[in-house]
Parts: structure tokens; C-alpha cells; sequence
């Protein structure tokens, strides 16, 4: 990248200073545009390594517009403005930009954000070249191994999958022999490998039936189709429509592989409605050859096997180290693995999105454990719980004396950390002013004991995590933007467990097994009456509050039977089902998803009315309704207002 910077700026003044502070710096700055028209124009002529562009402009074109043109070009961008409303911000974030500088800004500021933006541009092209070349070395060495062609392809698939999120992959011969084999993903780096007697077998259709839905063997289109397309696409083809009804399908991506002699239809099939962009396309057809030469064996006469392999083709029985502890196969967690996968060896900042209770904190400690940091410290902070006046010492540290009470040097998080994970819990909760100062030491790389003399160097990855809709507290003015573009670099979004009710049977006996063995009792199974609960409720306190239920139902029942819902009314939402006042229908009653979310609600509203009469109506503290349920006070007040629950009513 060139040091040539353009600057986007229709304020004179703003882009004037902008301008001698870069120079002054060494930078060149090749032209100042009020507009994007003026912008296009210098972009064509000067061809600028980097530009700072603001959100809104002279003319009716936005920087956001130019900002997408700027991506497909690979020239670096970061925005500035002033501007923090939600819908902007949204439409901000789709473009990916490599920082945010929120107006007044100081010098320093913006040498330090263009440092960080220009290292991050430059390493994440050369990141993305190396892993490439990386994975073209690694589908070559696959395909000429003296394997079965059904290896060789879960090898693929392994190595695809950071890169390419497949569900389904289905390949077919073109030519005079054809044929059809699949791999369906059903766990982390494991898949089950299908051919036309086991399609049938899923899904229900004759051999004659499947014979007849195939296709006509000739190439197809090198192109994807996502959500109202793909399902435009299955209206055409019956043999999509089925394997969709079949696996859930809602996006493909297709590619015709071929070599000198054999050609193959290549259909990667995913779960997720917007899975496929031009991206993935371009890197598939660099990679056809590699792809064509795999199947270059005969499969049919392969014999049927669930074959468990790591990338270097040795035997792995466990699949997932580095994620112990994490139980599921749903689609949408093993979306979460993989990415977790992919930027856990990277020094990128993560931010790990979700409801209370989907269990952010193991999430990251996963990060850190398959990290080559894993040696080094992982210490974790949780911000809300943390007084505004003291986090400023609990995170930097201070100096004997500093203050009053401070008889001690204290040693600060971050000091901790130094070479290793700072894990910052609840970042939504930081008070403003620490944010500022969070920022800065993010920028810096540098912090200072509160009474301290002079600054030092730390060498810190920092994950962050929080249940709130950090763009909403944004446009409300409680969260810094360019804090949150700082942190928001590689974003995790963890699934509720509502979403992912496959998984509930995994994770109540993962549970139950640990529970019943810290109390030493025998764990032999659970009762289908209370399988069919858990499956049924809407987990509102997710994860956390499924294990809460399970630890229950195993103090509460005798040993060596199978496990029922026997708990107080203010332990659990089930027993406030049976026993409302209410008159609330049973679940076999219900005539629609209208009716079982009444259901739920009436539940849940019995439930937390139960607690808080049981503490006499206090939410917050020691013994309080919120720690009851296991929830935070805001959580609760929020879930009690959505309820209608009203202080008059305990």
C-alpha cells in the first residue's frame, strides 16, 4: 500500500487540519474531495494507498456509498464523523472499514488509528494470500494421497470449512458413468458420507424416485444463491427442493470442477439463509483443479464409513480439543466453532455477542486455549460488577499512596495479562469516561498506574463480550463509536438457546452426568415427561438456566431412577406450569405457536412473581429476585415490564 492519503471531507476546516497533521507526519496526502463525485475522481487519477472519509457529504451520495467501491478496490478506509444514529451505523458496518475517528479528534489520535488501520489492511491481505496458498499446498498433497476418494473429501471439507461454511456437499459426474456422493456435516470436523442409497434412505424416495429427480449430467453455472433465490431455484429443481425439506437447506453455491478427462458438479449446500458471496466463488474456482483431482479415484465401489480424520489424515477421536466443555451439533453453534477456529491463532480483537447465559465466557476462554498465547495469563474482568470509581485501578493498577486507602501498589489487569488474554466481560457496562481511557490504552499499546510517573508497554489480546445491542447504546450516546469499531473487529454472535433446541438433549445429559457425580450420585438417564419439557421451554435464562434445572432435578430425585422435574416454585418456571392460578393451557393442548407462547409467558410470569414475593418484592442486592433467577437487574426489570408484572401485584 502506498502512503498516498486521500481525504473525504466537506468541512474546510476539519480537512485542512487533518491534512497538516498528516504531513507533518510523513504522509502525503494526495488530494482533499468535498464530495464523492470529486473523490471518484482522485481515486481514478492518484490511485491513494489509504483515505479518511466522513459519513455525510456535499450532493446526495453518502461516504457509505464510496465505501463499498473502496472495499472492492482493496484500498483502506476509515470513516470520520460526528454522526452516531443506529441506521447509519448499520449501514457503516456493512462496509467493513478498517476504523472509526469520532469528531473532535487530537493528533495523536489519528496517526495511531491510521497505524493500527494500515497494519491490520496490510496483514490481512498478506494473511489472506498465505492461508490461501496455505490451502491450495494442502488440497494438492490430499489428492495425490493413496487414500479412498471419501477421505480425501472429508480432508477437503476440513480444510474448506473456515473458508467455505458447507453443510451439505454434493458432487456429481459428468459424463457417461454418473454418479452422486455426498458429505453431511453432523459435528465439529466430523461428517457422514453419503451416496445415492443413503439419500434414499433419509429421504424417504425409491431408487426409482431418486433416479428420476437426477439431473441431467452437464455442467452447471458457476454461481450462489441466497435465501429468496435459492428458494426460487428449488421451485425449478425437484431434487433441491428435496435434499432443502430433507437438511434444512436455504443458500447453495455451485461449481463446475473439471480436468483433462472427467468433469464434476461441485453443490455446496448451507443452513444459513445469506451464506455464500463473490468471495467464496472466486477462491472456489482458484481452487477447481485441486478440487477435480480429487475425485479422480472411482467412489461407488468405496464402502459406506463415518470417517473421523484430522488434516494430516491420523486417526483423532476427539474432534473438538480446544473446545471442552462445549456441547451441540446445531448448525448455528458449529457456525460459532468455526469462526472461533479461524481467529483464535490471529492477534484480532474479539467481540462475543449475546443473551445472558449462552456462555460468552467459555467461548472465550476457548479463544485463548487454541491461541499462541495459551501459555501466558487469561484474566478476565467483569465490568458490571466493578463500581465506576474503582475499575479505573482494578483495570490500569495504581501507586502506593495514589489515593486515599491506597496503602499498596496495585497491580491492574492489564499488568496481569501482559503476554496473555484480557477478557473484559459486560464491556456495555463501562462508564463513559473509562471508555475514553480504554481506547486510548487499545491505541497505545501503553498504560499507566493511577499515580504513576510515566507510561509502559503491555502486550495484550483483548476479547470483550456483552448482552446488549451495543450499536443501540451507540445512537443513545453510552457507548464511544470509535470504541466499539476498536473492539468490534471480529464479531461472535452466540445463538440463544431457543434457537438451537437440537442441542438441548446433549447439553441436559452433559449436565446431568456432571451433577449427578458432585453428588455422588448415578446418572441413568432422564424421564421423556421432562425431555419433552425442556425441549418445550423458551430458556430465557439460556444455558445457564437449563444447568440450574438439571442440578436441581438431580438433588431433588432418589438415586437410581431416571430424572423428573421435581423442584420449589422459585427455582423453576415448570412448577409455576402446573400449579398458576392461571388458567393456562398444557402443552398437548395447544392448538397453536400462539397458544404455546402464551403458555410460556403466563409460565414465566408465575415464576418470577413467585421469587419476588418470596424476597418481598427486591429485585437488586444479596438475596434479591435477580440473583434467584440468575439474572442481572436490568434483565429482570426489563423481562418484568414486557410482562406486565407491576409492584401492586406481590
Amino acid at each position: 500500500m502506498t502512503d498516498q492519503i486521500l481525504i473525504v471531507e466537506d468541512e474546510f476546516i476539519v480537512a485542512n487540519d487533518l491534512k497538516l497533521i498528516l504531513e507533518r507526519a510523513g504522509y502525503r496526502v494526495c488530494g482533499i474531495a468535498a464530495s464523492v463525485a470529486e473523490a471518484r475522481e482522485i481515486i481514478s487519477r492518484e490511485k491513494p494507498g489509504f483515505v479518511l472519509l466522513d459519513i455525510f457529504l456535499k450532493g446526495k451520495v453518502t461516504g457509505i456509498e464510496l465505501a463499498h467501491q473502496l472495499r472492492e478496490q482493496h484500498i483502506a478506509f476509515i470513516y470520520i464523523s460526528a454522526n452516531s444514529n443506529q441506521q447509519v451505523l448499520e449501514a457503516a458496518k456493512a462496509t467493513e472499514p478498517y476504523g472509526f475517528l469520532v469528531k473532535p479528534f487530537r493528533a495523536r489520535d489519528v496517526l495511531v488509528s491510521l497505524d493500527i488501520a494500515r497494519y491490520r489492511h496490510k496483514h490481512s491481505l498478506e494473511a489472506g494470500l498465505r492461508q490461501e496458498a496455505i490451502l491450495l499446498d494442502h488440497l494438492h498433497a490430499v489428492a495425490n494421497q493413496p487414500l479412498p476418494v471419501r477421505d480425501k473429501l472429508l480432508l477437503m471439507l476440513k480444510a474448506l470449512q473456515p473458508f467455505i461454511p458447507v453443510d451439505l456437499l454434493m458432487i456429481s459426474k459428468v459424463g457417461q458413468e454418473p454418479f452422486t456422493l455426498g458429505m453431511l456435516r453432523i459435528g465439529f470436523e466430523e461428517y457422514q458420507s453419503m451416496a445415492a442409497a443413503e439419500f434414499q434412505t433419509v429421504t424417504g424416495v425409491s431408487k426409482q424416485e431418486w433416479a428420476r429427480l437426477q439431473p441431467a449430467p452437464q455442467n452447471i453455472t458457476a454461481q450462489w444463491f441466497n435465501g429468496a433465490a435459492y428458494q426460487q431455484a428449488c421451485q425449478s429443481d425437484p431434487l433441491k427442493e428435496l435434499l432443502t425439506e430433507t437438511f434444512d437447506l436455504q443458500s447453495l453455491l455451485q461449481l463446475p470442477a473439471g480436468t483433462g478427462n472427467h468433469s464434476y458438479n461441485y453443490s455446496f449446500y448451507s443452513r444459513k439463509p445469506d451464506a455464500w458471496h463473490a468471495g467464496h466463488l472466486a477462491l472456489l474456482q482458484r481452487l477447481s483443479s485441486e478440487l477435480a483431482t480429487l475425485m479422480e479415484e472411482r467412489v461407488k465401489e468405496q464402502p459406506l464409513e463415518m470417517v473421523r480424520r484430522a488434516a494430516t489424515g491420523l486417526s483423532k477421536p476427539d474432534s473438538r480439543a480446544g473446545f471442552e466443555g462445549i456441547v451441540g451439533n446445531s448448525h448455528q453453534l458449529l457456525s460459532v466453532l468455526d469462526h472461533v477456529a479461524q481467529v483464535a491463532p490471529l492477534e484480532t480483537s474479539v467481540l462475543i455477542l449475546g443473551e445472558s447465559g449462552t456462555g460468552k465466557e467459555r467461548i472465550a476462554h476457548c479463544i485463548h486455549h487454541q491461541s499462541p498465547r495459551s501459555a501466558m495469563p487469561f484474566v478476565k474482568i467483569n465490568c458490571a460488577a466493578l463500581p465506576a470509581t474503582l475499575i479505573e485501578s482494578e483495570l490500569f493498577g495504581h501507586e502506593k499512596g495514589a489515593f486515599t486507602g491506597a496503602i499498596d501498589r496495585r497491580i491492574g489487569k492489564f499488568e496481569q495479562a501482559d503476554g496473555g488474554t484480557l477478557f473484559l466481560d459486560e464491556i456495555g457496562e463501562m462508564p463513559l469516561e473509562m471508555q475514553v481511557k480504554l481506547l486510548r490504552v487499545l491505541q497505545e499499546k501503553e498504560i499507566e498506574r493511577i499515580g504513576g510517573k510515566s507510561p509502559f508497554k503491555v502486550n495484550v489480546r483483548i476479547v470483550t463480550a456483552t448482552n446488549r445491542l451495543l450499536e443501540k447504546e451507540v445512537a443513545e450516546g453510552r457507548f464511544r463509536l470509535d470504541l466499539y469499531y476498536r473492539l468490534n473487529v471480529f464479531p461472535l454472535v452466540l445463538p440463544p438457546l431457543r434457537e438451537r433446541k437440537e442441542d438441548i438433549k446433549h447439553l441436559a445429559n452433559h449436565f446431568a452426568t456432571l451433577s449427578s457425580r458432585r453428588n455422588n450420585k448415578p446418572f441413568i438417564g432422564i424421564t421423556p415427561a421432562m425431555m419433552q419439557e425442556l425441549e418445550t421451554w423458551h430458556w430465557p435464562g439460556n444455558i445457564r438456566e437449563l444447568e440450574n434445572v438439571i442440578e436441581q432435578a438431580v438433588i431433588l430425585n432418589e438415586s437410581n431412577v431416571l430424572l423428573s422435574l421435581k423442584r420449589p416454585l422459585q427455582a423453576t418456571a415448570f412448577h409455576a406450569i402446573t400449579n398458576s392460578n392461571a388458567a393456562v393451557q398444557t402443552v398437548s393442548q395447544a392448538q397453536s405457536l400462539t397458544d404455546i407462547r402464551k403458555m410460556q409467558d403466563d409460565a414465566e410470569r408465575e415464576y418470577i412473581l413467585a421469587v419476588l414475593r418470596k424476597v418481598h418484592g427486591r429485585i437488586r442486592g444479596e438475596g434479591g429476585a435477580a440473583q434467584l433467577l440468575n439474572l442481572k437487574p436490568t434483565t429482570l426489570e426489563s423481562r418484568m415490564q414486557k410482562l406486565g408484572i407491576r409492584k401492586e401485584q406481590l
